[in-house]
């Protein structure tokens, strides 16, 4: 595949399996606390389900098949999905791993395997295999069905429609009623690449992808950087080639949901690749998280500019931005009335945003609350809390329109 070689630069570059240890890694702060945050917390419910149903069979284990693994990434994001736990709980783990009885993850990329079997290769129930999806769904003679086929961070844009289509005609004929596949793509209208965006979607189904986010700005321009291809996807184009795999695999392939992750946050956010109006957003959101780290809130500010005749789109993506603006700049007010030590700290701007109403009482509630206690309060409390009320804004002023980085949809097999 021609990602083959995009994949293995940026594992020789250091940056891409590194855990949170620089602000431009692959596992920063907006990678853990935004996106697998929210995947998970879209995934919960149907996984809930899932667990309840096998705990009450005879012994049945719970299946997971990870298309396009990478390092594990899939199996970490389960394995630490928390469930509905109270404060006085100590494991808040959603699935127990003595539930567990197949992990199956497959890639192209034997470095990356390499390294998940280096991560999770010690559990008995976790099998790491070099598999491609292209020509359908890699399985052993009497394999047997899985409880959830897994994908992420645009796996599925790899592929081309014919070769999606294959895919889940082999998915739905392989699964159990009930089973959920997790389809992971990169949304055909990310702010990132606006430059890409277009009405007459034959034109345009494709980016022209880089992994030039690992490098510093003043880098970039010094690195020579392979490319692959990634379909960009909406809502109605996901939703046509499952009516169709649905059909030739005489199942039903029912969307539960779509979703959007990463509206500002996306990894070429500031990169400028495919987009005139670069801004640090992602490094800005995940300086939030470094504890210790103060995180110069002007930088914060979205710079969103619309594109004539894309009015569904602008419409989301401002009022998003007009809602994380406003949240910033309150932020900062009472900030500033915090050092004044007033008693009482100002109360927010009217709005009839519920999820921006919410946030701001939140950000006041949280600086209240702060007085008097240990530690840098704006570095390891106040800014957490601001980048978790942005989180928030981000999950509940969009509907899953193929907007942000990443396009998710939930699929349900029903038989």
């Amino acid at each position: 595949m021609e990602a083959d070689k995009a994949y293995l630069e940026a594992i020789q570059h250091g940056r891409y399996s590194e855990k949170v240890k620089d602000l431009r890694c692959k596992y920063d702060h907006v990678r853990i606390q935004f996106e697998d945050f929210i995947t998970a917390f879209y995934l919960r419910p149907y996984v809930e389900d899932i667990v309840e149903a096998k705990a009450k069979t005879n012994g049945e284990g719970l299946r997971f098949y990870d298309l396009g693994c990478g390092t594990g990434d899939g199996y970490e994001l389960l394995s630490k999905m928390a469930g509905n736990t109270r404060l006085s709980e100590f494991d808040t783990r959603l699935i127990p791993q003595d539930m567990v009885e197949q992990y199956k993850g497959i890639d192209l990329n034997v470095a990356l395997l390499k390294e998940a079997r280096n991560l999770f290769g010690d559990y008995d129930h976790v099998n790491f295999c070099k598999g491609n999806f292209s020509n359908g769904l890699p399985l052993e003679e009497g394999e047997q069905p899985y409880d959830l086929y897994f994908t992420s961070y645009g796996t599925l844009s790899h592929c081309d429609d014919q070769e999606l289509e294959r895919l889940f005609v082999d998915i739905g004929k392989h699964a159990n009623n009930g089973s959920i596949i997790l389809c992971d793509f990169i949304g055909r209208y990310s702010y990132e690449w606006q430059n890409l965006w277009t009405n007459e979607l034959e034109k345009q189904p494709y980016i022209d992808y880089l992994i030039n986010y690992l490098y510093a700005e003043e880098d970039r321009d010094n690195v020579d950087v392979s490319s692959f291809p990634l379909r960009l996807m909406s809502p109605a184009e996901v939703s046509k080639i499952l009516e169709s795999a649905a059909r030739k695999a005489g199942v039903e392939l029912k969307v539960e949901k779509f979703f959007d992750r990463s509206l500002f946050v996306g990894r070429h956010i500031e990169t400028g690749t495919y987009n005139g109006n670069p801004q640090p957003l992602r490094l800005m959101v995940s300086s939030l998280f470094e504890r210790g780290l103060r995180t110069y809130f002007p930088d914060l500010k979205v710079r969103y500019k619309p594109k004539p005749g894309f009015d569904l789109q602008n419409k989301t993506l401002q009022t998003l931005a007009e809602s994380w603006n406003k949240l910033v700049d309150y932020t900062m007010v009472l900030m500033e009335h915090y050092d004044s030590d007033e008693e009482l700290l100002p109360y927010p701007p009217h709005t009839e945003l519920k999820p921006l109403e919410k946030a701001y009482r939140v950000m006041r509630q949280t600086l209240e609350g702060s007085k008097g206690l240990y530690g840098d309060i704006r570095a390891d409390l106040i800014e957490a809390q601001l980048g978790y009320a942005l989180r928030s804004l981000e999950m509940n002023l969009q509907s899953g329109q193929g907007v942000a980085h990443g396009l998710v949809g939930i699929v349900k097999v029903v038989k």
